[in-house]
């Protein structure tokens, strides 16, 4: 066989691209080949109407990756990657990355301060060896509203607090006014926050807004950590409304929230904007599995307004629409709770209405696919969707709700041992506070305290001091006393100091919020009306605040800051690493006259001597004179002093008005006379006028009669 070729030979069997592609379409055309196309078209519409996103759900990994070579993969990894009612990170509020749908936000959330200005990182660095003229303000401010209607002893306590944990100076709504009834002081609230936030001057559309109320809150956390968990709190809320609603004809996703009212258990059971609050995050069975639940013991679902977070642009807008709202008697009360609560309540008939739209739009869409009219169902739908996107959004108010208190924690309604102050080192065993129901596999801190300052931290101004001569970089009244200013080791961390914590979702609340008022409510199962309940409220007082025992150290604390370095260096830099352009420390704006009063003062705010021994709860005398001798006796004599000028200013006041009235009552009188006196010359003027007319009128009747006789006699000769 030599020289012999070989023929080559196929290894095996092969068809050209054209057999292969004619079998194809052979095999399409049968009954099953039509049925697994239609399959996985419908399958591919049904995934690409639901709006499913790569986010973090349980399955990190790229939507190419939803394409596995076998049916039962596929079944398993959609299975593996449905997302649940709540995501995981909102069980503990774990720090992560900004996921690129979520809607825009203010700029101050994304850390405790924006990245300051080049000027200021140059001023840092050393680079600018001068301070350069008219330095400003770069970084977003960070605004505290306070409503109130008097100075009183609980209010004190809500600034003390305020004042303690370093959120920026109050701006007080209302306080020394006089209002006949609560509905007039709601309307006051209201146009007094609205008239604030209009003033371009201190707020800007970044900004951040914080509503208390002024009486009953009490600060826990620090003012960098509320702002973190309130990043969070949205980034899970915006989570749930993207998979809800999806997003519209742009891409942009339909709902979003900005803005977070406190959560309550309790709703008026005639107020008809109760019936419309959607449903709580939390299990329905959280507190048990009982039937007739009290309102203690069902999962926080109402608006509370009295506790607010939110962009000072949207929470603008917010108080403009709840304002024509309050004055056209659109709520069930005229009362700011009810035109909030209503507003709620609109906004989630909306949102569900739209979800049902949806749904009915998804199915027809796949309808329309597979029937013979399919161009003209579109063309309907892609109509139905441009009216809906042209519609006013007056129905939507971008608000939510706090449903598992990481900000704001009302007291009222709490079932026993709900709210308890812990210590979370290692000699606390907080297993023991667990309870059958609850949704949290152990009670810990939240990590947004791992970037705080430890509770008790302060600068060490005797070894650190920024003034350039010898002397102290703090007044006199400040220079550190150990009678006065005995606090525990700078580092110790916050695991060691006990805080108020829900044993049920695991929250570690920002602010806390007594409810003096709740006694009048019914304690009821809902469909019931009764007020013979006293209402279950949590066991918590002034004095289990982890900062009782060390209130008056940290606020002088707090008080010297601007001498330190820290203040002497924000300033220097130009201000971009402070919460408030306006300045002041330890005290309160008016939000309307935009008047300093200091706090602690006797011509402030909190400064008798009742109010700060109620504040204070000790014995070592008046804020800022403890070292005095008789400071109380000269703090109470002041304010007599002060009582007295008050009373003569009234009664000068009242003798100014009533001299003012009484020459308005003069002029009146000289204007009534006078006008008298012109209507009589007028009058006899007129009469005089009469008889002159009269008298020419009858000399004319003479001279007529003359000329008359003399004609005739003429005639007759």
């Amino acid at each position: 066989m030599t020289g012999e070729t070989m023929q080559p030979m196929p290894m095996s069997p092969r068809q050209s691209p054209a057999k292969i592609g004619n079998a194809a379409v052979q095999w399409v055309c049968t009954r099953r080949g039509r049925t697994v196309v239609m399959a996985i078209v419908a399958f591919t519409i049904l995934l690409t109407v639901g709006g499913i996103h790569n986010r973090d759900v349980g399955c990190n990994f790229p939507a190419y990756y939803l394409l596995p070579a076998r049916c039962g993969s596929l079944i398993n990894l959609v299975l593996t990657c449905i997302p649940q009612a709540i995501s995981s990170k909102y069980h503990s509020l774990s720090s992560n990355t900004w996921r690129p749908y979520l809607p825009h936000m203010p700029a101050i959330i994304h850390s405790p301060f924006r990245k300051p200005s080049n000027t200021t990182l140059q001023l840092e660095n050393g680079e600018l060896k001068q301070i350069p003229q008219h330095l400003k303000k770069t970084t977003p401010n960070f605004h505290l509203l306070v409503p109130v209607e008097k100075d009183s002893e609980n209010f004190c306590k809500t600034t003390m607090s305020g004042m303690i944990l370093n959120y920026p100076p109050p701006t007080v709504v209302n306080l020394y006014g006089e209002y006949k009834d609560a509905s007039q002081w709601d309307n006051s609230t209201m146009q007094g926050i609205q008239g604030y936030l209009n003033n371009t001057k201190y707020v800007k559309d970044e900004d951040l807004v914080l509503i208390v109320d002024g009486e009953n809150s009490w600060f826990q956390l620090p003012s960098d950590a509320i702002i973190k968990q309130y990043a969070r709190v949205l980034e899970d809320a915006n989570a749930r409304l993207l998979e809800t609603y999806g997003v519209d004809n742009k891409g942009e996703q339909k709902f979003k929230q900005s803005i977070v009212f406190a959560a309550d258990k309790f709703c008026p059971t005639d107020d008809m904007a109760c019936k419309y609050a959607p449903d709580s995050v939390l299990p329905a069975t959280l507190y048990g599995e009982k039937e007739n639940q009290t309102a203690a013991e069902r999962p926080a679902k109402y608006l509370n307004a009295k506790l607010i977070i939110g962009p000072a642009k949207d929470v603008k807008e917010l108080y403009g629409a709840a304002l024509k709202i309050f004055e056209k008697k659109q709520a069930q009360r005229q009362s700011m709770q009810s035109v909030f609560a209503t507003m709620f309540g609109v906004q989630s008939l909306e949102r569900e209405a739209e979800r049902k739209r949806n749904n009915k739009s998804a199915v027809a869409k796949v309808k329309g696919l597979f029937s013979a009219k399919k161009e003209k169902k579109r063309e309907k739908l892609q109509t139905a969707e441009t009216t809906t996107a042209s519609e006013p959004q007056q129905k939507e108010f971008s608000i939510g709700l706090d449903y598992t208190h990481a900000l704001f924690q009302p007291f009222a309604y709490c079932v026993e041992d709900e709210l308890l102050s812990l210590p979370h080192d290692n000699s606390t065993d907080t297993t023991r506070y667990q309870h059958p129901n609850t949704w949290t596999p152990y009670l810990s801190l939240p990590q947004v305290l791992d970037a705080s300052n430890p509770p008790f931290w302060r600068f060490d101004l005797e070894k650190d001091n920024p003034s350039p001569n010898k002397k102290a970089a703090y007044i006199d009244k400040l220079s550190p006393n150990p009678d006065l200013d005995v606090l525990p080791d700078r580092k110790t961390p916050w695991s060691d100091v006990p805080l108020i914590q829900n044993t049920y979702t695991g929250s570690v609340p920002a602010i806390v919020l007594r409810d003096p008022l709740a006694l009048h409510r019914t304690n009821a199962p809902v469909g019931t009306s009764t007020n013979t309940d006293e209402p279950p409220t949590a066991n918590i007082t002034w004095n289990d605040m982890w900062y009782a025992s060390h209130k008056r150290a940290l606020l002088r604390n707090y008080f010297r800051t601007p001498q330190s370095p820290i203040g002497y260096h924000n300033h220097l830099v130009g201000g971009d690493r402070q919460w408030d352009t306006r300045g002041g420390r330890g005290g309160v704006w008016t939000a309307t006259e935009s008047v300093w009063l200091p706090w602690g003062e006797v011509d402030g705010v909190c400064g008798t001597v009742a109010q700060l021994k109620g504040a204070f709860g000790d014995s070592k005398g008046v804020w800022l004179h403890e070292t005095e001798d008789d400071n109380e006796g000269g703090r109470m004599r002041a304010e007599d002093d002060l009582k007295k000028k008050v009373e003569e200013a009234r009664k000068k006041d009242e003798e100014r008005i009533r001299k003012e009235e009484e020459k308005k009552g003069n002029e009146e009188v000289e204007r009534k006379k006078q006008k008298e006196q012109n209507e009589k010359e007028n009058k006899d003027r007129e009469e005089k006028e009469k008889k002159e007319r009269e008298k020419q009128e009858k000399s004319h009747e003479a001279q007529m009669k003359e000329i008359e006789e003399e004609g005739r006699s003429r005639r007759w000769r």
